[in-house]
C-alpha cells in the first residue's frame, strides 16, 4: 500500500505544558528524534527537522499519561474556540489543584511545529478570566528564530515586517481572546496559517468508537482518492471477513449500515459463495472498533494530520495495534508524515523491532500527587547510565526498571 510523496510536511516537533490536571511543573513531549540507531529509517524530514511519527505512553492507572493527550487537546480547544467568546465568557481551564499556589497560577501551554520552509513557537499562559501572555516566532531554515509578536497582560510587541497583520488589532482584542484567532479573522495570512495547522489536529477516544464509524463507512462508500488504502488494509488484517458492504440506512439522521462479507463453504471447504452480517450485531467488540477507528486513522495518513488516541490498544489484538503503528512507521503508507500519539497498556510494543527508546514516554506521579513525564531515550539507572538497545525493554518494564507502573501494598 503506496501513497503519493509529498514535500514540505507539516508536523509536531515538541508540545510543553505547565499547571494542567495532574500536571503542576513543566512537562514536554517531544517528537524530535534523538541521535539513535535503532528503526533510523523511520525518521522523517520536515524544515530541517529529524521528527518521529509515533510516539506512545505507559504508565500506571491515574498516573497522568491521558492527561498529556488532553493538554494537547486542550490547547487546541481554547484556540479554535477563541473565535467563539464573547468578552465576559470564561475560558476552559483545568489547573493543578492539590496545592493552594497552582490553583490559582496559569495554565500554560507552548508548541512548536513546521510549516513548509518554517519552523513556528506558539503559546500562551491563561486563567478562567483572561489570557495573561501569547507570543508567536518564527524560524525559517538557515534564519535564526524570529519574534512574531509577543504580547503581555494589554502591552504587545508585534514585527513591523514579519507580522504587519497584526498591527492595529491590539485594542480590539478582549482579555480573554488569543490575538492569533483575532487577526486570523480579520484574514491575518500567518496567523490563518497558525490555525489551519491546529485544525489538523485529531483527537480520539480508544474506548467509545462509535462516533467514528461513519467515516470509515463513507469512505468506503464514496470511494475517493487514497480510499482505496482502507479497503486493502481490512484484507490484510485477516479479520476473518472479505468485504465490507455499505448501505445508506433512510431515517432522519441520513445515516450509514454495514455488513461484513463471509464466505460460505461446502462440504469438501470450497467456496461456494458468500453472504453478509450485520455489522453492529454479528461482529466482536475487537472487530467492530477495527472497522470505527480505519476510517480516521486513514484520513489522517491520506491528509498529513496529527492524530491522538486514548487507550489505543483497547479491544484490539496486539497484532492489530502493531499494524496501525506500522501504517505511521513506514514512508511507503505514510508519505505526508502523519503523526499518531497514544497511550496504552499493551507492553508487547516495548520492543525496539517496533519503536524507537525516543518513542517510548513513561508518565508516573510523585509524593505529592503531580505528574511527571519523562522519555526511555533519557532516562538513567540509579548508576548513571543510559538505557541500551539491548535490553528487553517489556520485561525491564514489567519489573519497575523504569518506574510508571502500579504498586500494589
Amino acid at each position: 500500500m503506496r501513497l503519493r510523496h509529498i514535500k514540505n510536511k507539516s508536523m509536531l516537533v515538541n508540545f510543553t505544558f505547565k499547571n494542567f490536571r495532574s500536571f503542576r511543573d513543566e512537562a514536554t513531549l517531544s517528537l524530535e528524534a534523538a541521535s539513535i540507531q535503532e528503526l533510523a529509517g523511520a525518521v522523517v524530514k520536515s524544515c530541517d527537522e529529524d521528527l518521529l511519527p509515533v510516539a506512545v505512553m505507559y504508565g500506571a492507572n491515574s498516573s497522568g499519561k491521558s492527561n498529556v493527550l488532553k493538554a494537547l487537546k486542550a490547547m487546541r480547544d481554547v484556540l479554535l474556540n477563541s473565535v467563539k467568546l464573547n468578552p465576559k465568557d470564561y475560558l476552559d481551564a483545568d489547573r493543578f489543584c492539590l496545592d493552594l499556589v497552582s490553583v490559582e497560577e496559569p495554565t500554560s501551554f507552548e508548541i512548536q511545529f513546521t510549516i513548509g520552509n518554517s519552523k513556528y513557537r506558539y503559546g500562551f499562559d491563561y486563567t478562567p478570566e483572561t489570557i495573561v501572555a501569547e507570543w508567536l516566532y518564527e524560524k525559517r531554515v538557515g534564519e535564526r528564530e524570529f519574534e512574531l509578536f509577543l504580547r503581555s497582560g494589554d502591552e504587545y510587541r508585534i514585527s513591523k515586517t514579519r507580522f504587519a497583520e497584526g498591527l492595529g488589532k491590539q485594542s480590539v482584542t478582549p482579555a480573554n481572546r488569543l490575538f492569533v484567532s483575532l487577526v486570523a479573522q480579520l484574514n491575518g495570512t500567518v496567523s490563518q496559517l497558525i490555525l489551519d495547522w491546529f485544525s489538523n489536529i485529531e483527537y480520539m477516544s480508544g474506548m467509545d468508537d462509535k462516533d467514528y464509524a461513519g467515516k470509515t463507512l463513507k469512505m468506503i462508500m464514496y470511494r475517493q482518492e487514497g480510499d482505496e488504502a482502507v479497503v486493502r488494509f481490512f484484507e490484510q488484517t485477516n479479520l476473518g471477513f472479505h468485504g465490507i458492504e455499505v448501505n445508506a440506512r433512510l431515517d432522519d439522521k441520513h445515516s450509514l449500515d454495514s455488513k461484513t462479507i463471509h464466505n460460505i463453504f461446502n462440504e469438501e471447504g470450497t467456496v461456494v459463495g458468500q453472504r453478509g452480517f450485520p455489522t453492529e450485531s454479528m461482529e466482536s467488540e475487537g472487530t467492530k472498533k477495527m472497522i470505527e477507528i480505519a476510517g480516521p486513522i486513514f484520513d489522517v495518513i491520506i491528509k498529513g494530520k496529527i492524530l491522538i488516541v486514548d487507550e489505543l490498544d483497547a479491544k484490539l489484538h496486539p497484532f492489530l495495534t502493531r499494524k496501525i503503528i506500522s501504517l505511521f512507521m513506514d514512508k511507503n503508507t505514510n508519505p505526508k508524515g502523519a503523526q499518531l500519539i497514544f497511550a496504552t497498556h499493551d507492553t508487547n510494543l516495548l520492543n525496539l523491532q517496533y519503536l524507537r527508546r525516543d518513542q517510548i514516554w513513561f508518565t508516573e506521579k510523585d509524593k505529592t500527587e503531580a505528574s511527571e513525564l519523562y522519555s526511555l531515550v533519557e532516562f538513567r539507572y540509579d548508576s548513571g547510565n543510559k538505557v541500551r538497545n539491548d535490553r528487553n525493554i517489556e520485561k525491564d518494564y514489567i519489573n519497575g526498571r523504569y518506574g510508571a507502573i502500579p504498586f500494589m501494598s
